[in-house]
């Protein structure tokens, strides 16, 4: 890769980009070439960034891959993406200022369409993929701390909405950032609780909906069928945002879980946030054979997301498609030092 330079290759647009995604006169334009990408200090790839009246953005789609949100759809209609890494789904539309994540709203600096190729702010690359997103100036490169410790307020942020994103509380975010009102303004960088602090995103448990089931067997059928199809791919590799055409060779946990249950006849959704709506909580001194079982992961992200989903087997041993070993089988998985920390809850679809 060549040096990240810091020369810019300027020129001025006779047209421009507006907020709303069409054309604005005398707007400046910067081509940034070939800026290097470090996360947490280590370079990993590069990019191209544009410059509009003094603002970094950078191409969604590269970013996007570059933080492991690989399953990416796009409608052309409304110019309106659609990204997964597997624990959520993320939308975002050019010149929209919100994008959603999950069932969440997240405040952005509009999206500029250029030359067909969406471009986002990297504060708005920074809050929808839980990140903190800077330029540094002194190499020319792009310098993402992943997951984010912490966040930069933008246009329609209150603390309240802030706190609500990475399940906490304003009086944390308060006491942490010093403030002693809720004021907050456009720009200021705020300190986000460590992940190990947080409660983790319980709301899930809550909802009830159902799923489909056009099995025809019984539930204890259909819980034995799921487990020796679960076992049948054990060794898979793991791919962040793998797509249902890459199984059975690659997965994520919840491509895992949404093809083996999908494989005796339950659909279930696509993410593990999604799939942790579904179905009836479980304490887990209840805990049955083919309850799906679901956990943040601190060390990925701030936001306390629901991030992973197993498969509970009976006997304390869940099996699950994980980031380090591909699909394998955790024993007494409630006493391992990683996932009893990053527990959440579980549920039960098949009843």
């Amino acid at each position: 890769m060549r040096n990240f330079s810091r020369v810019f290759i300027v020129f001025m647009l006779v047209f421009g980009i507006s907020i709303s995604g069409t054309i604005n006169a005398n707007a400046q334009i910067e081509y940034v070439p070939n800026a290097g990408v470090f996360i947490n200090g280590k370079i990993v790839t590069g990019i191209n960034p544009i410059i509009e009246n003094g603002e970094y953005y950078v191409p969604f789609v590269e970013l996007a891959k570059i933080l492991n949100y690989n399953n990416i759809k796009f409608e052309e209609n409304t110019r309106t993406y659609e990204v997964t890494d597997g624990s959520t789904v993320i939308r975002i539309t050019s010149g929209g200022t919100r994008a959603k994540k999950g069932n969440e709203y997240i405040n952005i600096e509009p999206p500029r369409w250029i030359n067909d190729t969406l471009y986002i702010s990297l504060h708005a690359g920074g809050a929808i993929f839980n990140s903190y997103i800077t330029y540094k100036k002194e190499n020319g490169s792009i310098q993402i701390q992943n997951p984010a410790t912490k966040y930069e307020v933008t246009k329609g942020d209150t603390l309240y909405n802030i706190a609500r994103i990475h399940h906490t509380t304003v009086d944390v975010l308060k006491r942490i950032n010093n403030l002693t009102s809720n004021l907050i303004y456009d720009g200021q960088v705020l300190k986000l609780p460590s992940a190990d602090s947080l409660k983790g995103e319980m709301e899930p448990v809550k909802e009830q909906e159902p799923v489909k089931n056009n099995s025809t067997d019984t539930v204890t059928q259909q819980i034995n069928k799921i487990l020796e199809d679960a076992k049948k791919y054990i060794g898979a590799k793991y791919k962040w945002g793998a797509t249902l055409a890459e199984a059975p060779n690659l997965f994520d946990c919840s491509s895992y879980t949404q093809y083996v249950f999908g494989n005796v006849g339950i659909q279930l959704p696509r993410v593990s946030r999604d799939q942790a709506s579904k179905g009836t909580a479980v304490a887990t001194s209840n805990l049955k054979a083919g309850d799906l079982m679901f956990f943040t992961m601190n060390d990925t992200y701030t936001d306390g997301r629901v991030a992973h989903v197993g498969i509970y087997m009976g006997d304390g041993n869940m099996i699950h498609a994980s980031t380090s070993r591909g699909v394998m089988i955790t024993t007494k998985v409630l006493q391992n030092p990683y996932w009893s920390k990053n527990y959440l809850f579980s549920k039960r679809v098949i009843k």
